[in-house]
């Protein structure tokens, strides 16, 4: 048996090390995608990644802010391991070792001592800028397609004609970014990517952990019926400039808002009711429904922002979908587009007021703190697609 050891100094005290080896929601913020926890000798612990690795175990030992003992059975390994993780106050932070003991031998294991031996340094790196000054360094590093992604199932796919139910459809390309530069459009639908196809549980994620901004991948797309490929430019990942108050979030958060807003009204200032209830096909949205979906969407990231700010998320299966229903249900209680329009403003203004009464206490928690700041900015790249589609359901009332 081997074992494989590494260690980091985190400028956090042990009592703040400790919680990310022992809670679901700190465990994700860290190490990986979905994790269950529960934290007491016997307890289980299970961990997922992007694409197809997993692990399971249970805790062996906890001593309070002082150690973690888990066993470890990863997916395709031979037999469980044991993780043994101590945690020295020193001053000015916390001295982590990590000890992975119990590995076989053999070429199959050497392959897996390899692994971890790249992948627990990188893994407690991660810990440390998370606790430390707060950035994610799986986003900082990672390079971004420029893609927003959009519902995908075997309806969607013979809508659009295209003979595979699998892979990720394109709401929109963003503009000056890696997929729009190599020519990809909205209804897009990418089945492979650098060699790899997006089938059983291989997502885009998955395949561009080891690609950095620079990186040319081939990508191969259909166009309706059509399969095409293409060569692209990974992007660089553009991060916010992170404000020191709730206050500075708001005022961030808001004039992206504002601007979208502004965007909004203008469109439908210029179009009838009749126009913005028009749906361009059977399946498709009208700028009401868009307006529908964008009050759902607000709704959705007020949970998602207290669940940041309370410390426990919740975690789930895929994308997801939007269910007609809802929309149906809302456009009845909103009829107009002044209705929706005005509903929309206010779940705005509530968001921005909720960030603005960030407690002094959730900023000292900067990795929590810099995802929310993060996920806040990128509802603009979620607006302009949704911006675009409303232009687009009108115009084909027009046409």
């Amino acid at each position: 048996m081997t074992t494989v050891k590494t260690e980091k100094f985190i400028k956090a005290p042990p009592e703040e090390v400790y919680r990310p080896f022992t809670n679901s929601t700190a465990l994700r913020d860290w190490i990986c995608e979905v994790a269950t926890a529960v934290p007491e000798p016997g307890g289980r612990l299970y961990m997922c990644w992007p694409g197809e690795y997993y692990t399971s175990g249970e805790y062996i030992q906890l001593d309070m802010d002082k150690s973690v003992s888990f066993t470890w059975f990863g997916r395709g390994e031979p037999h469980k391991t044991r993780v043994d993780v101590t945690l020295k106050k020193q001053r000015g932070g916390t001295l982590v070792r990590l000890a992975h003991r119990e590995l076989g031998k053999g070429q199959k294991w050497e392959t897996i001592k390899q692994n971890y031996q790249l992948q627990w340094p990188n893994a407690l790196a991660n810990l440390a800028s998370v606790l430390g000054e707060g950035p994610d360094l799986r986003i900082t590093r990672r390079p971004m397609l420029g893609i927003v992604l959009s519902d995908y199932d075997a309806k969607i796919a013979a809508r659009l004609g295209v003979p595979v139910a699998y892979g990720t459809r394109l709401g929109d390309v963003v503009n000056g970014m890696g997929a729009q530069k190599a020519g990809l459009q909205k209804d897009d639908v990418i089945i492979a990517m650098d060699g790899h196809e997006l089938v059983a549980g291989t997502t885009l994620g998955s395949i561009l952990t080891s690609r950095h901004a620079g990186d040319v991948v081939e990508v191969m797309f259909y166009r309706g019926a059509e399969k095409k490929t293409a060569s692209m430019t990974l992007s660089g990942r553009p991060i916010p400039t992170i404000p020191t108050s709730g206050a500075g979030l708001a005022e961030q958060v808001g004039q992206i808002y504002h601007q979208y807003e502004a965007q909004i009204e203008e469109l439908l200032n210029a179009a009838s009711e009749v126009e913005c209830a028009h749906k361009p096909a059977s399946a498709e949205w009208s700028a009401k429904e868009v307006l529908a979906h964008l009050i759902h969407s607000e709704l959705g990231w007020q949970n998602y922002a207290s669940e940041v700010m309370g410390g426990y998320e919740g975690a789930y299966d895929g994308f997801g979908g939007n269910i007609q229903a809802r929309i149906d249900a809302t456009l009845e209680v909103y009829p107009t587009k002044d209705d929706l329009l005005k509903e929309l403003k206010a779940h705005d203004r509530e968001s921005i007021r909720m960030l603005a009464h960030i407690p002094d206490e959730f900023l000292s928690h900067k990795g929590r703190y810099w995802k929310l700041v993060y996920q806040a900015n990128q509802n603009s790249y979620h607006l302009q697609s949704h911006l675009e589609q409303m232009k687009a359901a009108i115009q084909s009332a027009r046409a």
